[in-house]
């Protein structure tokens, strides 16, 4: 539906950084790659964010996956990205999402991206491939700030994928340094960000 809207409505969005999919730690973090400029017509697509609901996770678990799967290809092989995208399973995501503030962008009626804040960590930002430029893993980032800015958190931490390294630069993160996480004994190399929220 979307990808219709954007053809019929509006051009596609040029690539600079933004949002897509996998972003932050890599699978225990974000997934928001490559981003793009906000979409002019994105204020009028029918996505609502709003706080995670029990009814989510089979939808996230496809969310988390596909955002993998799909957006990180250029960043990961193969192996690496079905080491990540194997890192969780329904249970496991429930019960981590059960923990801090999670975000969901829902489109009609399904939930195509989610994001998620543990204390001052930013832990987790993936968004669906096809609903990949439209803005939606920006907005969930910015809600989530917004909520640290009121709970008096100065600054903000992510561990981000190499995919997701753009997206989070323009939101104002720096990366301090390059590291890795084995995830099923495969080395998935990322960066760990901060941005100060004063």
């Amino acid at each position: 539906m979307w990808k219709w809207l954007k053809q019929r409505f509006g051009p596609q969005p040029v690539a600079t950084p933004t949002d897509t999919a996998p972003s932050t730690t890599v699978p225990d973090t974000a997934a928001a790659g490559p981003a793009s400029e906000p979409d002019p017509l994105a204020s009028l697509l029918p996505f609502v964010i709003r706080p995670l609901d029990a009814g989510d996770i089979d939808g996230l678990m496809t969310v988390f996956r596909d955002a993998i799967q799909v957006t990180a290809a250029n960043d990961y092989d193969q192996q690496q990205r079905d080491a990540w995208s194997q890192a969780h399973d329904t249970h496991s995501l429930a019960d981590l999402l059960g923990q801090g503030e999670v975000m969901v962008a829902e489109w009609e009626e399904k939930p195509v991206g989610f994001a998620q804040r543990q204390d001052s960590h930013i832990n987790m930002v993936f968004v669906h491939p096809q609903a990949s430029g439209l803005g939606i893993a920006t907005l969930l980032c910015q809600h989530l700030e917004d909520s640290a800015r009121v709970a008096g958190i100065a600054t903000l931490t992510t561990h981000a994928s190499l995919t997701a390294h753009d997206f989070f630069t323009y939101m104002g993160f720096v990366s301090e340094h390059r590291e890795e996480v084995q995830r099923g004994g495969i080395a998935l190399p990322r960066h760990f960000m901060r941005k100060s929220l004063q």
